[in-house]
Parts: structure tokens; C-alpha cells; sequence
């Protein structure tokens, strides 16, 4: 079994907290952060999805191209991807929580993430 560790990601700053799931002790968002940095075209739209995330936590609203919910029908908890023209972020809500941002991604691998993410919410949200 996993362990899970919220980190709330300083970066982010509004009325709404986001975190990064920590898995293991394994940060995917700090490998991800690392793994953009090579490339600025790829660092350039990571801060930008930082962006939006602190457009989202201020309480406004982002157009589908950029913040979509992605929650399958009959799921009680929401699913959202935001989306740069490469990278994908994926995010669930918890209640009294905030959004916690589960998995980092490429747009050419979208599909494949998304199942990723899907487990991985399943997991942490059999352990609270």
C-alpha cells in the first residue's frame, strides 16, 4: 500500500489551495519541474498552467481549452485536466481540502495519463 502525502504548492496562491500529492516520498511534481526546466518551451507553459492554477484558486472562471472537467458520469468526486499546448495537469477536488494535483503530463500521452491519474485518485482516496 502507498503512502500519500499532501505538499501545498507555494506557487499557488488564492482562495483555494492546491497541493501536490506526494506518493511514497516520491514527488512527481518536482521531477516533472525538473524534467521542463531542460526545455524553455516546455518551462515556459508549466508556469503558465501554474497560472491558470492561481487563476482557479482565486475563484475565476478559465475557458475548456485551458480548464476542463474531466469527472466521469456518476463519480462524486471531480476530476479536472488543465492544458497547455504540450503538458497536462491533472487534478481532484477533496472537500475541506482544496484540489490536489495527482500526475503531470504530455499531451501525447494524454490518454494513458488519464488512466494513471484515475488510479492513482482511486488509491489515495481508499486510504482517508
Amino acid at each position: 500500500m502507498s503512502i500519500f502525502e499532501l505538499k501545498k504548492i507555494e506557487a499557488i496562491v488564492g482562495k483555494q489551495h492546491f497541493y501536490e500529492l506526494v506518493i511514497d516520498g516520491h514527488s512527481q511534481y518536482e521531477e516533472f519541474t525538473n524534467t521542463v526546466k531542460s526545455n524553455p518551451q516546455y518551462y515556459s507553459e508549466f508556469k503558465t498552467i501554474l497560472a491558470y492554477m492561481t487563476f482557479v484558486s482565486d475563484l475565476k472562471m478559465l475557458p475548456k481549452t485551458k480548464f476542463r472537467d474531466i469527472t466521469p458520469s456518476k463519480d462524486w468526486v471531480k476530476e479536472y485536466e488543465f492544458k497547455s499546448d504540450h503538458l497536462r495537469a491533472y487534478t481532484f477536488h477533496v472537500e475541506k481540502t482544496g484540489k490536489v494535483v495527482a500526475l503531470w503530463g504530455f499531451k501525447n500521452t494524454q490518454n494513458e495519463d488519464i488512466k494513471k491519474f484515475r488510479s492513482i485518485k482511486k488509491r489515495y482516496l481508499d486510504t482517508i
